[in-house]
């Protein structure tokens, strides 16, 4: 072989191990993926509206950062799967739904445009359920990656377990979303949950929890657990401008059970602290938060309405748990639980709450009446919480002399909060209220109605700014 020719080749395998190694490492291009239980079939490709897949077979296959798993609007699914896929800060995997466009719409007839509804999308979003235990315990998605978001998807008739007790656990199973243990920076958003048991379940972190609706859960899911909107094992989880009605159920041990969140001290991983709950709207629930669990820390509620049947706030040993600018009802009937905050561990909690309008019936206060035990002891019931930093309150409880049980704080008042429509649930304030202007500025930017707050040295109390 002549030296020209034995350089040549040489020089043609490097250009190959070089152009080999820039392929290799250079980033596929992300894609849209389409589902339609209407018109798709399984076995095609999946990459175009005209070759979309059927059923929720395909999506337990391998995706990239930056694909859209896209779902016909209209169409509906039973079952579950398992999502393994990961995306990533900058491109992460998104499920949502497509429709029809617009420019077909017009220049179709009406009488014809049935078929192309079928086949591109139309109509509500699409639909999902689970109504079987044996199907990944009742889970629709379960997802074990992160950075993925699921958007504008409705969830409903979830299972509940065929038992649960503190040795099987079943009930820690349930989530029709699930986030698993060790996934993180996933975002569920605009979503609406319906006669879910459990709608969300967390184990991962850094996971954002927003603008969902979830509603009409009221079937116990076991002898001692109601059902439950979203519960929360991990931390470092936010919570934000969801929408919550009818979650829990009168019977149990308890006589009622159930509620908005909880976080789930049973679990066999529980490590919740650090939680953001702010700007959800709560409206007859069986009780708006639960800490289950025993040591939990760093806990934010802020910018709430809770207009719900139990507890506002009640569990075990709670520290650093800053309560500020809720809107607290207590005057829905039957109430079963006459605790605005409740512990078994009234020595091992720390509460700031600050800038709330508490309206509660005439036989209960806000943070008493209060006998502390002997000692650092659970106690055998529940208790109030008794004295902690609480000041710019407002506190309203007709016939009630002592709303509060404790000494008032700074700046807190006894008053008529004089809300717009109290009879029809309008909880934000008439102009002439004694709230405006007598609370403090905390940082925040806007209220729940998601109304700038304006003011420069102060701010109205609660969850509604004038």
């Amino acid at each position: 072989m002549s030296y020209f020719f034995s350089t040549k080749f040489r020089w043609h395998g490097i250009c190959f191990l070089i152009l080999f190694i820039f392929f290799l490492n250079f980033p596929a291009n992300a894609a849209n993926y389409y589902v339609n239980s209407r018109f798709g079939n399984n076995d095609n490709s999946g990459t175009t509206k005209e070759t979309a897949w059927k059923s929720l077979k395909n999506l337990s296959n391998k995706f990239l950062p930056g694909d859209n798993i896209l779902f016909a609007r209209g169409s509906s699914y039973t079952g579950g799967f398992v999502f393994t896929s990961s995306g990533t800060a900058e491109k992460p995997i998104v499920f949502s739904s497509y429709a029809v466009e617009a420019d077909v719409i017009l220049k179709t007839p009406r009488k014809e445009l049935t078929p192309f509804f079928e086949k591109y999308g139309g109509g509500p979003a699409p639909s999902f359920t689970n109504p079987d235990w044996n199907v990944l315990n009742g889970n629709i998605f379960r997802i074990e990656g992160s950075y993925v978001v699921i958007d504008g998807l409705y969830f409903h008739d979830n299972t509940n377990p065929p038992e649960s007790d503190h040795k099987n656990k079943n009930v820690q199973k349930l989530g029709a979303v699930y986030l698993a243990l060790g996934t993180h920076h996933n975002v569920v958003k605009n979503c609406e949950f319906f006669h879910t048991p459990v709608g969300i379940k967390m184990k991962g972190t850094d996971n954002l929890i927003t603008r969902n609706y979830l509603h009409d859960a009221t079937v116990m899911m076991a002898r001692s657990w109601g059902p439950i909107a979203i519960m929360i094992v991990s931390g470092q989880n936010e919570i934000s401008f969801n929408r919550i009605e009818n979650y829990g159920t009168y019977g149990g041990p308890y006589g009622s059970d159930g509620g908005v969140i909880e976080l789930d001290g049973v679990d066999d991983n529980f490590n919740a602290n650090d939680i953001n709950i702010h700007h959800n709207t709560s409206v007859n629930n069986h009780g708006f938060l639960e800490m289950a669990a025993r040591n939990v820390q760093n806990i934010t509620v802020a910018y709430n309405l809770s207009d719900d049947k139990n507890q506002f706030i009640g569990g075990g040993s709670m520290k650093n748990v800053r309560v500020f600018n809720n809107t607290v009802i207590r005057t829905r009937e039957p109430n079963v639980d006459r605790f605005v905050f409740w512990t078994f561990y009234p020595a091992r909690n720390s509460f700031i709450v600050r800038n709330n309008i508490f309206v509660i019936p005439n036989d209960t206060k806000v943070f008493g009446p209060f006998v502390k035990p002997a000692g650092d002891v659970r106690v055998a019931t529940r208790s109030t919480i008794g004295n902690h930093p609480h000041d710019h309150n407002l506190y309203y409880s007709p016939g009630n002399s002592d709303p509060i049980g404790v000494l008032a704080g700074k700046g807190d008042i006894i008053a008529d909060p004089l809300f717009v429509d109290y009879a029809n649930r309008n909880f934000r304030l008439k102009e002439n209220s004694p709230a405006r202007k007598k609370g403090v500025k905390l940082g925040y930017t806007v209220d729940l109605d998601n109304y700038p707050l304006l003011g420069k040295n102060s701010t109205d109390i609660g969850a509604y700014e004038f």
